[in-house]
């Protein structure tokens, strides 16, 4: 059997994408206030499993500045990450993030995570976004979506709730890497993967 072509990206990127609650969305420079208010209010939560807080986003101007970094990303036929912000369709308010990264075209693969803001914490936001990001995921370029075949999450074994996001979004624990990375105030850790596929997935 020879190999399929490797996964080109749609012509236009599959966004928004909207959910019950949630517009999943490419950032705009008019949310810079609104990304460094909640990263702000919500930095030492964050940095526990993600490090970028430490040094990103400490100013409104800061946060122009990984908005631009991020609208950039989005003009790449391959980005090593492609930021999506995770927007309340009621209010309009700025609650978190998630995206695609870790792109694999020879594997059609490509890898996401998130977080949310913690007042909105235990209300299935993530999971929501997950499912809705995943839906679009393995949607076919042909009926406006990413195309892609596999879909990962990798989270720190001692984040339950990033684990319990990806096993209610539909993804199966595959595997531990043991002492993987450094958590700030914690030690070495180990991650847990998570994946799924366009033939196993079912929309939860």
């Amino acid at each position: 059997m020879d190999a399929p072509p490797p996964w080109k990206r749609p012509d236009e990127w599959p966004l928004p994408i909207f959910t019950d609650r949630l517009e999943l969305r490419f950032p705009r420079h008019e949310d810079a206030q609104q990304l460094f208010d909640a990263v702000d209010a919500n930095r030492a939560a964050i940095v526990q499993w993600m490090p970028w807080p430490k040094t990103e986003n400490l100013s409104v101007g800061q946060a122009h500045y990984t908005i631009e970094s991020f609208v950039r990303a989005t003009k790449h036929d391959l980005p090593a990450n492609l930021p999506i912000f995770i927007i309340d369709r009621e209010s309009g308010r700025y609650l978190g993030g998630t995206g695609l990264h870790d792109f694999h075209p020879d594997r059609h693969q490509a890898e996401t995570g998130y977080w949310v803001v913690q007042d909105r914490n235990n209300e299935g936001i993530c999971t929501e976004a997950v499912i809705g990001l995943t839906e679009a995921a393995f949607r076919p370029q042909a009926e406006g979506g990413f195309g892609l075949r596999r879909m990962e999450i990798r989270c720190a074994a001692a984040n339950v709730g990033s684990s319990r996001v990806a096993e209610k979004a539909g993804y199966v624990l595959e595997g531990t890497l043991r002492s993987h990375y450094w958590v700030e105030g914690k030690g070495w850790a180990d991650s847990l993967i998570f994946g799924t596929t366009v033939d196993t997935w079912t929309k939860p």
